[in-house]
């Protein structure tokens, strides 16, 4: 069987409409705008939804949870390139975090992939003062608020087969889609309390989802749940809905595979080595030990 064109991550955009006449999906943003590019001039007008053409073969990497982590996410992306994947799709929670956000965004931007907003988005252009927001906002250049503005919340890809979002389709971008943490610590939810969350999917039969920076691969009510894990934060903890911490339990910067066979979607996690210390010091620079120790252990400090 004939396998897909591979071409640079940079030059797929391009490649997609003219280098490949015979793909057939497409991804249709929703509610996007048209982004700004880096002068501030918005881009060129287009009645049509944006598009980007797969074909049936498709191989996409899953990126999430960057949080600013400029050497996490080139190592991602060296693996993605070696990898020879046809496009990325990227789940939000773009910058905010203790390390690089104005290299995090400029290498995200560069990307033009897909993309969507997660809470940190959000948060950062309401003017919310959580640590990891307000460590960003002063770094990040008027450009790059303006290509965070115009990222949508969702996105349908490869003729609304996937459905990406941050959180949860049913719930926004703070919900957790398949974690129950009643207990202080993520356990996989029951299939009914997940299969409620899946509201608003359309006719997909795989969901994409971030947030938790918990890597998994889950089946419910028929659909296919891939949440990739964290490019750039292992591990944290938060008060709501109650005080919980969370963890991957390894250092290493994650990303998923999906790729589109003949027989259906197949899906697979990966984690990948960088340099775990440099990270550590751009977070301890920052007055965020807790951080630092998880980039270092994928785990985070005892309360």
């Amino acid at each position: 069987m004939r396998r897909s064109k591979r071409v640079p991550i940079r030059k797929l955009r391009a490649s997609a409409s003219s280098a490949v006449s015979d793909r057939t999906a497409f991804c249709r943003c929703v509610g996007a705008k048209r982004p700004r590019r880096h002068d501030g001039r918005r881009g060129s007008r287009s009645r049509s939804l944006p598009t980007i053409r797969i074909d049936s073969l498709m191989r996409i990497a899953v990126i999430a949870d960057v949080h600013g982590n400029a050497v996490a996410l080139k190592a991602v992306l060296a693996h993605i390139r070696a990898s020879a994947l046809d496009q990325i799709v990227n789940l939000g929670d773009l910058v905010s975090g203790p390390f690089d956000p104005a290299q995090s965004a400029d290498l995200q931007v560069g990307l033009e992939c897909p993309t969507i907003a997660g809470n940190h988005e959000r948060q950062l252009l309401q003017g919310g003062m959580g640590v990891s927001d307000a460590f960003a906002r002063p770094l990040l250049t008027n450009a790059h608020l303006d290509w965070i503005a115009s990222l949508p919340k969702t996105l349908a890809l490869a003729d609304e087969q996937v459905f990406a979002c941050h959180g949860s389709p049913a719930g926004g971008d703070l919900e957790y889609l398949l974690e129950d943490v009643r207990s202080g610590h993520p356990i996989l939810d029951r299939e009914d309390a997940i299969v409620a969350r899946l509201k608003g999917i359309g006719k997909a039969s795989v969901v994409l989802c971030g947030h938790t920076h918990i890597p998994r691969i889950v089946a419910a009510g028929g659909v296919l749940i891939v949440n990739p894990g964290s490019v750039g934060m292992p591990g944290y903890r938060d008060n709501s809905p109650i005080p919980h911490v969370m963890e991957a339990g390894a250092p290493h910067a994650r990303y998923a595979l999906l790729e589109r066979l003949a027989d259906g979607w197949a899906a697979e996690l990966r984690a990948v080595p960088y340099n775990f210390e440099e990270a550590a010091r751009q977070a301890e620079r920052a007055g965020r030990d807790a951080v630092a120790f998880s980039i270092r252990t994928g785990r985070m400090p005892p309360a």
